[in-house]
């Protein structure tokens, strides 16, 4: 080092000194500069490469010790730490990190006089996550109000799990751990990431935030055999179709435990047509409970409880997917909660109409109201095992009021979206009354294995004026469906408490073909019926006994579902459809009909 010393002198004093008398001696000292920076630089790099196999490691650990915990996790005490910063230096400052508990030591290396590399040691709490470039903004650890977060089993930050098909409703203790173990950078009190697998700009508590999510479901198929033609029934079953079921674009505010959601829609059954899915107030402040105002999917069924990134076929049952309609489904006008315990849930809404009622029929003059509660537990929790008891319930008190009365008309296609032809339905029943359903949910998980099931009884009744009109019977409707899906390799479906169901399967690694990884891969099956007939006496006509000759639905359907990584699926679908003659769905179906369909998906989600 006293070379070097003594060759700046030497540099210094060469203005007096002529150049020619110690040229080569100058040209040897910047080569061994050079020779000297090109050294630190490759020691700089290799320390920057040991800090993130470090934070790796330090990753996994902490996914794999919230994962193996039972109970709600507690959050070591916050408060005093405040704000930290990183010495700032004029050129870049290399980091490296070692763990230690409880704390993280990280060591900035800059130069020293005399050319010697030094060492600046700041503490890191365990949840910090420095940046490697620029200066770092090490997070606050006191936040008014945060509560703390649900179960580690399910948080979303613990799963490689398809992120929600909506807006985010997580509390801010659950946003903060999500942050923690997602990708971040914090630059100048500001935190980008990927919370619960969605672009986020967040402050560095945590306590405003902003993200956008994705929801791309890209339906392909058609039916190879649609039945009926020779028949001289009608429908448009084409042998080949395609439609955007969902194109939504989840924007989330926040600020502490409140959060305001906004999601668009650009699906549905035809595409083509913008529209709205979600625009609602939450408040996710009480533990494990959220508490939402606005337009909303509250959740009725076990199968509604479930995301669409996560079905295990392409659509609901049909029998679900009717009951919804009563006072649930999407876009409804909801005051409600929901909350849940490791072995239990109950939510309950008050509801309204759905957006657009007034736009697809101005004569509404009365708004419909209704509500519904689902109440779930979980008698059995175990490592391979989770048993699933519960039962929904939902009811119209009174129907929007129309140029036509109070009226209800329930339908589905044929569990699936390539075409809008219904095989089945109860057609409209005017002068009603209360519509309300109800009905059992059971489940069972044994290791990789699920299988489902549920039951629901639509009842209608009807009201005075319908009984002065002639006969005007309360009606009834059944439907049922029994699901199954195995995971052939991946991490099989979890149970959820937060949902009362159970989530996708994950990926334990990223398709990658060179390295033999193959994401995750289920089999799946279900048997599904739909029976809108009520009160018929054989052949005679439904309007003699004032009853509804709506037709059976039977759908056996089979797939697979192939998930990639978190974030991409591929569904392939085969359903077999038959229908006993219907009197309400036009001429598409008056003799009965068998038909084949065959679909796929191309899912995105973020």
């Amino acid at each position: 080092m006293r070379v070097r010393h003594f060759t700046t002198m030497l540099l210094l004093c060469g203005t007096a000194i002529p150049a020619s008398a110690f040229a080569a001696s100058q040209s040897d000292d910047i080569a061994a500069l050079r020779r000297e920076m090109l050294e630190m630089r490759a020691q700089m790099q290799g320390q920057i490469t040991d800090l993130r196999h470090e934070l790796a490691k330090e990753r996994a650990l902490r996914r794999k010790s919230e994962l193996a915990q039972a109970q709600p996790a507690h959050e070591a005490t916050e408060g005093a730490a405040g704000r930290t910063h990183a010495p700032r230096h004029a050129a870049p400052t290399p980091v490296h990190a070692t763990r230690s508990e409880p704390a993280t030591a990280v060591a900035s290396t800059r130069s020293a006089p005399g050319g010697k590399p030094a060492t600046d040691v700041t503490t890191v709490q365990p949840h910090t996550v420095p940046s490697t470039s620029g200066p770092v903004q090490l997070v606050s650890a006191s936040v008014r109000d945060a509560g703390k977060p649900s179960n580690p089993q399910v948080a979303y930050d613990t799963h490689l799990i398809p992120p929600p098909d909506h807006g985010l409703n997580m509390s801010l203790a659950d946003f903060r751990r999500a942050s923690r173990t997602a990708e971040t950078v914090d630059i100048g009190g500001i935190r980008i990431g990927f919370p619960a697998g969605r672009p986020t700009i967040a402050s560095s508590d945590g306590l405003y935030a902003f993200s956008v999510g994705l929801v791309m479901h890209l339906d392909l198929g058609g039916f190879p055999s649609s039945g009926g033609a020779a028949q001289g029934q009608t429908g448009r079953f084409p042998k080949m179709n395609e439609n955007a079921r969902r194109l939504r674009l989840p924007l989330t505010w926040r600020y502490g435990n409140l959060l305001a959601n906004l999601t668009p829609e650009w699906g549905r059954t035809v595409d083509g047509t913008a529209g709205l899915y979600e625009a609602n107030i939450v408040y996710s402040g009480i533990h494990n409970s959220q508490f939402t105002v606005g337009y909303y999917q509250p959740r009725v069924t076990m199968q509604d409880s479930e995301s669409s990134n996560g079905f295990i076929l392409m659509e609901r049952a049909s029998i679900s997917e009717v009951v919804r309609q009563i006072a649930a489904g999407d876009t409804r006008l909801s005051v409600g909660g929901r909350t849940h315990q490791k072995r239990w849930y109950l939510g309950a809404y008050l509801t309204g109409q759905t957006y657009g009622d007034r736009t697809a029929d101005p004569t509404v003059s009365d708004s419909q109201m209704g509500g519904l509660l689902r109440v779930a537990g979980r008698p059995v929790a175990t490592e391979n095992v989770d048993l699933h008891l519960g039962i929904s319930s939902t009811m119209s008190f009174k129907r929007n009021q129309t140029a036509q009365g109070r009226v209800l008309s329930i339908s589905d296609r044929p569990e699936i979206r390539l075409t809008n032809e219904r095989l089945v339905s109860s057609g409209t029943i005017a002068d009603v009354g209360k519509v309300w359903a109800v009905g059992p949910e059971i489940a069972l998980r044994y290791d990789k294995a699920v299988i489902q099931a549920e039951y629901y009884h639509i009842g209608v009744d009807r009201n005075a004026d319908a009984r002065s009109k002639g006969p005007a019977p309360n009606l009834g409707f059944d439907g049922y469906y029994v699901a199954g899906s195995y995971t052939l390799f991946g991490q099989p479906r979890r149970y959820s408490p937060k949902d009362a169901a159970f989530s996708a399967p994950a990926p334990k690694e990223d398709v990658d073909f060179w390295n033999n990884q193959w994401g995750a891969l289920e089999l799946v099956g279900r048997w599904s019926v739909m029976d809108f007939n009520s009160d018929i006496i054989k052949d005679m006509p439904a309007s003699a006994t004032g009853g509804v000759r709506g037709g059976v639905q039977t759908v056996w359907a089979g797939g697979l579902n192939w998930y990639i990584n978190r974030h991409f699926r591929i569904q392939l679908q085969y359903s077999h459809i038959n229908a006993t003659r219907s009197q309400t769905v036009g001429s598409v179906n008056t003799k009965g009909r068998s038909i084949d369909a065959l679909g796929s998906r191309i899912q995105a989600a973020f």
